[in-house]
């Protein structure tokens, strides 16, 4: 490789010379074949597998997908009008308005502590004091991140500084993911040690990304079904959770993506599955997580299936109070079952009206 630095060329030998010869070509061969069998080996193919699945059934129904019709919202029932048939894809499951985030059902989230907070507050000094309340928490895990960031470092920095006998100039061992809240239980291949360090507070990254999706997706997609919902949020969160722990090629792996002794990024399908589950989105909902991706095996998959982190789908006025299922006879009508619907109903004489015209009339009576 030829180097152009300050108007100087330097060349740069990235192999030995006995790579050049027949030889060197083997032992090369012989080593790449080593670090794939060992990446095809630990590589997850069975999750493989089930998000191959997912995105064929997802494909599927993304051909009766309108992308145009992204913002329309289908009610879960027909509100009385005439000729207006049940909808192909019908709501399932009605939650409290407004919906999102607020109307989680399990878990703590901020937000919902915040509305909670705000909904028991019965004068000005008790509202006052919900964003206090509910700060506590934050401060808390804001210190402890702050430590655990120093770890962390540390972690990462020391151990590979230390010679034998008392280490071996090697990063400590990867160790598996146990602390995150979000990403637990998808992340089933070893991370790096100072990755394991910051677990918890690099998952609670993506506490935003879950409160905010039924926002983004009652805007990109809409209203859908709960099963079309939890398809999308968790191709979703499996791009996510792929792409802040990637995974280690070696017992010992550094924090720099390298296929022999580092990290890998996180594999290309994962960042296309949400494309077409997820009828709607576009490249610029995955291009900062997709900005480094590689191809099976060498690569990241995580596999989220934690579905009761996902908030209820936002919910308008109509799904909080539905209409009956048979309407009232008079509710609703239009002009061709009520001709009078739309005429001007005989009101009462005004006084000041019909005094208005006596004097009026009584004026004219005066000219003549």
């Amino acid at each position: 490789m030829v180097l152009n630095v300050c108007g100087e060329q330097n060349v740069l030998n990235i192999f030995s010379s006995e790579v050049a010869n027949r030889a060197g070509q083997a032992n090369m061969q012989r080593a790449f074949n080593v670090v794939y069998q060992n990446l095809n080996k630990t590589f997850d193919h069975q999750a493989f597998e089930r998000a191959a699945q997912q995105f064929k059934n997802g494909l599927e129904k993304y051909k009766g997908m309108d992308a145009y019709s992204a913002y329309t919202y289908y009610p879960d029932r027909p509100h009385c009008d005439v000729g207006v048939v049940a909808t192909p894809r019908p709501v399932r499951g009605i939650s409290p308005f407004p919906g999102g985030v607020t109307s989680e059902s399990f878990g703590v989230d901020f937000a919902k502590v915040v509305h909670d907070l705000g909904k028991e507050a019965s004068g000005p000094a008790s509202a006052g004091l919900a964003t206090t309340a509910a700060l506590k928490s934050q401060n808390l895990h804001l210190g402890m991140g702050m430590v655990q960031s120093v770890i962390a470092a540390l972690v990462h920095t020391i151990p590979p500084l230390i010679p034998p006998p008392a280490w071996n100039n090697q990063p400590l061992p990867c160790a598996p993911m146990v602390t995150g809240h979000n990403c637990f239980g998808a992340v089933l291949y070893p991370i790096t040690m100072a990755d394991f360090v910051l677990a918890d507070v690099t998952d609670a990254m993506l506490d935003g990304v879950v409160a905010g999706f039924p926002n983004t997706y009652a805007t990109k997609v809409g209203k859908t079904t709960n099963e079309m919902y939890k398809a999308c949020f968790a191709s979703y969160m499996s791009m996510h959770c792929s792409s802040i722990f990637p995974r280690c090629t070696t017992p010992q792996s550094r924090d720099e993506p390298m296929p022999v002794g580092g990290r890998v990024p996180m594999c290309l399908h994962l960042c296309i599955m949400p494309l077409v589950m997820c009828p709607g989105f576009w490249v610029e909902d995955i291009i900062g997580t997709c900005s480094m991706v590689s191809v099976p095996p060498l690569c990241t998959q995580a596999f989220f299936f934690n579905l009761w982190r996902l908030p209820p789908q936002y919910a308008g006025i109509d799904e909080a109070q539905p209409y009956p299922r048979e309407c009232p006879s008079t509710a609703e009508q239009d002009a061709s079952q009520d001709p009078s619907l739309y005429e001007v109903s005989a009101l009462p004489e005004s006084p000041i009206t019909k005094e208005t015209l006596a004097v009026k009339g009584v004026a004219i009576d005066q000219q003549n």
